[in-house]
């Protein structure tokens, strides 16, 4: 029974390694986890006629855009490239939307929402940064065990510790950035956005999947623990 409870730690670590990953590739493409944004920008009203589109949402490594049709239901229409330091930079994507022949302030955009992002910058970029590490903590975890099973060693060990600890500590980082955006963010966009009509909403996927993650690591950080002190 002892020995089973070993491993219970690694079993965790997969679960949360596998959850880090969907919210890392969340978005990258089409198919991938779409519904699993951090937060998604409303546009509807300002790009009427522009070739804007209506909607755009955000995850660790790029975004995808689309159009709102019929009882405001999402027509995805498409997904940037995928890059590990991603920024949402609203006046670029905006303005080559618009071919870059009509001023965005004379569409109505609010340049302070402009400023809002420019002002979560490094934040935003440093967050997929940290998802990495903590995803590799995890799977580092996994390989050691994998390695003492193979070698007959300990049932879980201070390394194995080290490693779930780190995990968790890089994942909650990153958790608590995201934590950070879908809430104070969103308000930020939402409150100076309102008189343009440009509107935020946090998605509830992503944050349901770093926490558990993050809860996970935790409960496994623990369990090992309890196997090395024994």
């Amino acid at each position: 029974m002892f020995h089973a409870y070993s491993f219970l730690p690694t079993l965790l670590a997969f679960i949360a390694l596998v959850l880090g990953l969907l919210c890392l590739f969340a978005g990258t493409t089409t198919n991938t986890l779409v519904g699993a944004d951090l937060f998604t920008l409303y546009t509807p009203t300002i790009g009427n006629n522009t070739g804007m589109h209506d909607y755009y949402s955000m995850y660790i490594m790029g975004y995808c855009e689309g159009f709102l049709v019929e009882n405001a239901e999402r027509n995805l229409t498409g997904c940037s490239n995928r890059t590990m330091l991603f920024s949402f930079d609203p006046a670029r994507v905006l303005a080559n939307e618009t071919g870059n022949t009509t001023s965005l302030s004379d569409l109505g955009w609010p340049r302070s929402v402009t400023d809002d992002f420019h002002a979560f910058n490094v934040t935003t970029r440093s967050m997929g940064v940290f998802y990495c590490i903590g995803i590799g903590f995890a799977g580092l975890a996994i390989v050691e065990r994998l390695w003492w099973v193979i070698m007959k060693g300990p049932r879980q060990s201070v390394i194995e510790l080290s490693s779930l600890l780190l995990s968790f500590t890089m994942l909650s980082i990153s958790s608590i950035i995201a934590t950070v955006m879908d809430f104070q963010f969103v308000n930020l966009i939402n409150f100076h956005g309102e008189s343009s009509d440009v509107t935020a909403e946090y998605g509830r996927t992503f944050l349901g999947m770093t926490w558990a993650a993050v809860g996970l690591l935790l409960i496994g950080s623990i369990a090992s623990l309890g196997v090395v002190i024994r």
